[in-house]
């Protein structure tokens, strides 16, 4: 089983941005030890809880910081931006890292209103259907010329000795079939909250065409990861992540407390219904390795996995560093 990091780089209580990235420089090092796939930065504007913004530069700035783990992002938000600047910026960070390149083609938003207009220069979008500039993207990507005015332009740089990775993100499996006649790889993002049908995965896979990117189906899944010692433990880093992502919810902007500044206060009955929530629907998987593997195993077998990918915004440095190593020793990585 191959496991991977996807990263939304959640601010902790007090940080300012420069603290986040230092912070999360050391702890993409210390990943790249640990045997993980590939490492993935989110993209989120306008938000005081997330410090992803712009991942194709923070992906490319860690490239050069690891010499094992796929860099990119998950995702690039397609909707915003010229199918040809996002084919370069993903060529030249394969350029920088060859054969370690990687894009998440995400058709939401990933922002409000204000930003969605803000980004576009106030004007309305030109592509009606996203799948059309997933295809632009795709045939920059492989050096083949795409239709329309875009033909007229290569993406550079040229003569690339590897193909950048492309996938597919999902979070609801209206996007199954599409992936799979494009040939990508299908990233399903189960810690948003969606219940996932397993008849989506089996559609993608049943409906796969191979394509210069991937000669077979590889799906991911996302999952909210905390692995420690105890039952116990890990809950205990959990309750200020389970918080932050309930006031989020909620329209309030916080970030992640300490878990000892949370660790006395007493759900509501309605936060207590959404704790349970996440964790029955296994958005979230908590727990010592024992509990965590058997979930995730179970998993595994019903969705036909290739390849986990951990969300994991745990407070305490050391303690984030320990669940990813646990979850690697978990599927012997380590």
């Amino acid at each position: 089983m191959r496991l991977s990091v996807h990263d939304l780089m959640t601010y902790k209580d007090g940080e300012t941005p420069e603290e986040v990235y230092d912070r999360t420089r050391q702890f993409v090092q210390e990943i790249d030890k640990l045997n993980y796939t590939r490492y993935w930065f989110a993209e989120h504007h306008n938000t005081t809880y997330y410090a992803s913004v712009s991942p194709e530069l923070i992906a490319t700035h860690m490239s050069a910081l690891t010499d094992n783990l796929r860099l990119g992002t998950g995702g690039t938000m397609i909707m915003h931006y010229s199918p040809l600047k996002i084919a370069e910026n993903v060529r030249t960070m394969d350029a920088l890292a060859p054969g370690r390149a990687d894009i998440g083609l995400g058709r939401a938003p990933g922002a409000g209103p204000n930003e969605i207009l803000a980004l576009a220069e106030g004007q309305s979008q030109t592509f009606d259907d996203l799948y059309n500039k997933v295809q632009v993207i795709l045939d920059y990507l492989s050096d083949e010329k795409p239709e329309r005015f875009y033909g007229r332009t290569e993406a550079a740089p040229k003569g690339l000795s590897h193909l950048p990775q492309p996938w597919m993100l999902g979070s609801s499996g209206q996007s199954a079939t599409k992936t799979a006649e494009l040939g990508l790889g299908y990233s399903f993002a189960k810690f948003f909250g969606i219940e996932t049908d397993p008849e989506i995965f089996k559609l993608y896979r049943n409906n796969f065409k191979p394509s210069v990117f991937f000669d077979k189906p590889e799906i991911i899944v996302s999952y909210m990861i905390i692995v420690a010692d105890t039952e116990e433990e890990a809950f205990y880093h959990f309750k200020p992540v389970i918080m932050n992502l309930m006031s989020i919810r909620a329209g309030k902007m916080i970030p992640i407390h300490h878990p000892d500044q949370v660790k006395d206060y007493e759900f509501s009955q309605e936060e207590q219904a959404f704790v349970d929530r996440y964790l029955d629907k296994r958005f979230a998987v908590v727990g010592s390795k024992e509990q965590v593997k058997e979930i995730l195993e179970d998993e595994v077998d019903k969705l036909g996995i290739d390849e986990i990918m951990a969300y994991s915004p745990i407070y305490d440095n050391e303690a984030r560093v320990a669940s990813y190593r646990k979850l690697a020793e978990i599927f012997d990585l380590v």
